[in-house]
């Protein structure tokens, strides 16, 4: 059952990386960047430079949650992953509500809400599943693979006498 969830869940994490990537092209291709619903900003090549920051931004996020899909089993991976969803919220907050350079729309709120339910769940679900308790994963991966070859080894040599 728990396999189901954790497929699931890396799947949630790859569409969210995947809609930050569709945010870095609409940064390139639009002039104008989609927080900047302000009618009293004036300069749009100001406007354009902080819209090329925010798609490189969202590119980066998209890189680190798609290890953080890979990697989901390694806390530090999931701490990163969880760190560039916060910084996320953190910007689409402030520019929102302390800054003032964006109205409350849709292309605030609905990246907003993905990013919690996400970062929830990135809180959640690991713990839940034991995936990083100390206990589960006694031998290293590489270990494990050396006697799984080993094995395999044996049955070849077995069959060809």
């Amino acid at each position: 059952m728990h396999g189901r969830v954790l497929y699931a869940f890396r799947g949630w994490i790859a569409f969210i990386a995947f809609m930050d990537l569709g945010t870095a092209f609409r940064c390139y291709v639009e002039k104008r960047s989609f927080l900047s619903q302000n009618p009293d900003i004036e300069n749009v090549d100001m406007d354009y430079t902080i819209c090329r920051l925010i798609g490189m931004y969202c590119i980066f996020k998209a890189i680190a949650l798609v290890h953080c899909t890979l990697f989901i089993h390694h806390k530090p991976i999931v701490i990163i992953g969880c760190s560039s969803i916060v910084l996320t919220m953190v910007l689409y907050s402030t520019e929102a509500l302390y800054f003032r350079s964006t109205t409350m729309h849709f292309y605030v709120i609905f990246p907003f809400l993905l990013n919690f339910i996400t970062l929830v769940g990135l809180f959640y679900i690991p713990r839940r599943l034991r995936l990083w308790d100390p206990f589960t994963n006694k031998e290293d991966e590489n270990n494990q693979l050396i006697k799984q070859m080993a094995t395999f080894k044996r049955r070849k040599t077995r069959k060809l006498s």
